[in-house]
């Protein structure tokens, strides 16, 4: 049987001492929707680059707008960022938790940070809400409550708010059972605010909001406990990059050789990262390798953003030439895969003359769009020849995913180097050491591959820069932890 709804009901809480508004507090309204304006106006650049970050990840509108009740029912739009997947309105009508799978990453990321709410400042600035009050809730949930909490329909006495006691005192929402128990103890408190709503307690409801958006900035971040086997890494937008330098690189590789273990590892761009952001199946491929290396300067300056001041750049190309050299001296046996044949004809011989004893025993070209029967016979080769590391260069993110299902059946450890072998090969120019340093490696190789680069370049600089801004926003303000320990996802192929 479902509770009456009768006002009656709510005890000593007389409804005749709930008033509407402050009736001689006019003025103080006022001064909101001032304030509220100013702030829209500054925050301008903010809204422009939450917005250009949503667009990047999902498609529709970046603004969400929505019908709600204001004050005495009125119905008015509410506008908020979007933080679901398009089309998700329908199957979240009684609310959803930031864990939940129609959640999109930035929008988790919003929502932790309370970013998603700044465009209700418009609403407040209109005149819809105040800077206090009883949150305006979606219509269908509105409903839900009322017929199951008594009295909860006296929240329209006055106007709905950007904040309450009970808004910052919860986490996140509950749902299911626990949804009518959490709106229940909710609406307690914000029953307290309408009989006492004052100045005095807007202007400290506002304060405590300011204390917890941003009381994690002095909370002690959680230690992270080591993996067996892992590696320290930071977590740059889902994928773990190595706090390894070079030789840190070369010395696990050489300890993974020694065991006789099959790894692969990632040598990771701008747009390696980007691809993972936007495909799932190769953030995975990037969570299953042994190691990923920051391979671009923008990665590197990300890292140093999320706490690894020494973080340093490792270059695959440069990676590939120290991994020769330590070949030559352990005397490991080396494969190339990948390429055209004319350049890999080029690269083999210019790499068994700076390293003569070098122990290179295989190099293969698969067949541009290869059958998977070529393919097999490819990698049947390859094995027969046991070797103990491979250089791999498909190009980004074919290598990567070549090498996540190929971890195993290819014996050794395999190293995804992209472009590593045109630029030894001498078929593709390198950016000058000037321009690499400072992050404008990309800006050389447009200028040299307009064709084939300006488009790549164009759609994941834009969504690297939104995304790591993002992150590094929710790594100050909420102190979240971006250091982790990695061990590869999947197990290797015995």
């Amino acid at each position: 049987m479902q509770p009456s709804n009768d006002a009656s009901e709510l005890g000593p809480l007389l409804i005749d001492d709930l008033p509407n508004e402050f009736p001689d507090r006019r003025w103080w309204l006022i001064v909101q929707r001032v304030v509220a304006a100013c702030m829209v106006i500054a925050l301008l650049p903010l809204f422009l680059l939450i917005i250009l970050g949503i667009k990047l990840e999902s498609r529709g509108s970046a603004v969400f707008c929505q019908s709600r009740r204001g004050m005495a029912d009125r119905p008015f739009t509410i506008f908020k960022f979007r933080t679901m997947r398009r089309g998700s309105e329908k199957s979240t009508a009684l609310g959803t938790t930031a864990r939940s799978s129609q959640v999109t990453r930035i929008g988790r990321i919003l929502r932790a940070t309370k970013l998603d709410e700044l465009p209700q400042l418009w609403n407040v600035a209109r005149g819809d809400m105040q800077f206090v009050g009883p949150r305006p809730l979606p219509i269908g949930l509105d409903d839900e409550l009322r017929r199951n909490i008594v009295g909860f329909g006296l929240r329209t006495r006055v106007r709905p708010g950007l904040t309450n006691i009970a808004q910052i005192s919860v986490a996140d929402n509950r749902l299911g059972d626990a949804l009518i128990g959490d709106w229940t103890t909710r609406f307690d408190a914000e029953l307290q605010y309408i009989r006492r709503q004052s100045v005095r307690l807007d202007m400290l409801l506002i304060c405590m909001t300011a204390v917890f958006v941003l009381r994690q900035l002095i909370t002690r971040r959680r230690g992270i406990v080591k993996k067996p086997g892992a590696v320290l890494s930071i977590n740059v937008l889902g994928v773990p990059i190595a706090c390894m330098n070079y030789d840190g690189v070369c010395t696990q590789i050489g300890a993974w050789i020694r065991d006789a273990q099959h790894r692969y590892i990632g040598v990771c761009p701008v747009h390696n990262i980007i691809e993972a952001v936007l495909h799932p199946e190769h953030r995975a491929v990037l969570r299953g390798a042994g190691l990923n290396t920051p391979d671009g300067m923008p990665i590197v300056w990300a890292k140093r953003l999320m706490g690894d001041r020494h973080a340093s750049r490792v270059y695959g190309p440069t990676l590939m030439l120290h991994l020769l050299e330590l070949a030559q001296a352990k005397g490991w046996r080396v494969a190339f895969y990948g390429g055209l044949q004319e350049c890999l004809d080029l690269l083999i011989y210019r790499m068994q003359w700076r390293y003569p004893a070098l122990n290179l025993v295989s190099t293969i070209s698969p067949p541009f769009g290869a059958t998977a029967q070529q393919e097999e016979a490819c990698i049947a080769s390859l094995r027969d020849s046991a070797p103990q590391l491979v250089f791999v260069g498909l190009g980004c993110p074919k290598q990567e995913r070549w090498m996540a299902r190929n971890v195993g059946s290819v014996p050794g450890v395999m190293i995804g180097v992209g472009a590593a072998f045109d630029f030894h090969a001498g078929t593709v120019q390198q950016a000058p050491g000037w321009m690499q340093r400072i992050g404008l490696e990309w800006l050389f190789r447009v200028w040299r591959e307009p064709r084939r680069l300006a488009g790549r370049y164009a759609s994941t600089n834009p969504i690297y820069i939104v995304a790591i801004t993002l992150q590094w926003m929710s790594h100050v303000l909420l102190r979240r932890n971006y250091v982790v320990w990695h061990a590869a996802l999947q197990e290797s192929k015995s």
